[in-house]
């Protein structure tokens, strides 16, 4: 009988283990966050956005010209108006050339030059690098700061060369 039992338990293991297939792919995932004291949460996919401004001729950008603008949104998700509904936003990065008329964009990096990127409200007020700008109220529950962001050129004649070219800006939100 203890045959038996032996016999059976180790073709169960040897049958389990001819079944179990090879490797056909894995891999890794990895998590990452972080937690904030703020009266909201920013959502992942506003973290870290690349926004697509098109492929913009030169001569739309000469002698200060401007793209069409694109949207540029933050979304906050659970907010807690009670806490503080009042909030604001920085955008830093590398300020555009002030004596190309660009002092007003984030600078650009890549074969394109002669140009900047512009934030501005909806209203179409520039929002400066580095300068700490009011938002509308917030309200509980879930917010969308939007925003547009255009091409500016430079003032200069003959200052708009074409190619590509990348612009970062990063944005702190204050809440009171």
């Amino acid at each position: 009988m203890n045959k038996l039992l032996m016999t059976i338990a180790l073709s169960s293991v040897l049958v389990a283990g001819a079944n179990a297939a090879d490797d056909q792919g894995h891999g890794k995932i990895t998590f990452k966050g972080s937690i904030i004291d703020a009266p909201c949460s920013i959502d992942a996919k506003s973290l870290d956005q690349t926004v697509q401004l098109g492929a913009i001729s030169k001569n739309q950008l000469a002698g200060g010209g401007k793209s069409t603008p694109v949207p540029l949104n933050i979304q906050l998700h659970d907010c807690d108006a009670a806490t503080a509904n009042k909030a604001s936003i920085t955008f830093s990065g590398i300020a555009g050339d002030s004596a190309a008329g660009l002092d007003g964009s984030f600078a650009v990096t890549g074969q394109g030059a002669g140009v900047g990127v512009v934030i501005a409200d909806l209203g179409g007020n520039v929002i400066k690098p580095e300068i700490k700008t009011s938002l509308p109220a917030l309200s509980s529950g879930n917010n969308e700061l939007e925003f547009q962001a255009y091409v500016q050129g430079s003032s200069a004649s003959n200052a708009v060369t074409p190619g590509n070219f990348a612009s970062v800006a990063n944005f702190m939100m204050t809440y009171e």
